[in-house]
C-alpha cells in the first residue's frame, strides 16, 4: 500500500502513502478546466495568459521559472503552466471548485480555518491519493467519477462531476 517495505521504520515503512493526505500538487489542474469547460467560461483554444501576476500576497510562477504569454487552453493543460491555471480557478471560484471537487468524492484537506483559495490548483491542500485516483476515472466514464472498488464484490458508486465533453 505505496510502501517499499511495510516494517522498514527508517524510512517510514509503515506509512500508507495512498491514504496519506499529502499535497496534490498540479494534478488538480484536469480539473479545473472541464468545469470552466463545462461553465463556459473556456474552450480548449481560447487564449489564456501565462504572464508574471500578483494576487493579493500570492505571487504564482511556472516550475521552469518563465513564462510563455499568450498560450491556449489546451497547450497550458499539456504544459502544467501554473499562471493559466490560477487564472481559470480566479474565474471559476476556489470555493465552488473546492466543493465541486468534494460533492464528487475528493474531499480537500486545508488548514484549520483556512478558506479555499487560489493556491488549491498549485497544492495548496491535502488530498488523499486514493481520492484522487477515483476522481481522474471521470475522464475515461464519461464524467462520472467512481469511488475505488479494492474487491469485486465493492459496490460500483459513481458521481457526475464534469460533462462527457469535458472528459
Amino acid at each position: 500500500m505505496g510502501s517499499a517495505d511495510i516494517t522498514d521504520d527508517s524510512r517510514f515503512g509503515h506509512i500508507d502513502m495512498v491514504s496519506a493526505v499529502r499535497s496534490p500538487g498540479s494534478v488538480l489542474k484536469p480539473f479545473i478546466y472541464a468545469m470552466a469547460m463545462d461553465e463556459g467560461l473556456i474552450h480548449p483554444a481560447s487564449l489564456l495568459q501565462d504572464v508574471p501576476r500578483r494576487f493579493s500576497d500570492y505571487r504564482p510562477g511556472n516550475f521552469d521559472s518563465g513564462f510563455h504569454g499568450p498560450v491556449s487552453a489546451s497547450e497550458a493543460l499539456v504544459r502544467s503552466l501554473n499562471l493559466p491555471a490560477v487564472q481559470v480557478l480566479e474565474a471559476y471560484g476556489p470555493k465552488r471548485f473546492a466543493a465541486n471537487l468534494r460533492n464528487a468524492g475528493l474531499p480537500l484537506t486545508l488548514p484549520a480555518g483556512a478558506e479555499p483559495n487560489l493556491s488549491l490548483i498549485l497544492g495548496g491542500a491535502g488530498a488523499r491519493l486514493e481520492d484522487i485516483v477515483a476522481a481522474y476515472s471521470a475522464f475515461a466514464r464519461h464524467g462520472k467519477a467512481a469511488r475505488l472498488r479494492l474487491k469485486p464484490s465493492d459496490p460500483l458508486t459513481e458521481r457526475a462531476l464534469m460533462s462527457l465533453g469535458a472528459a
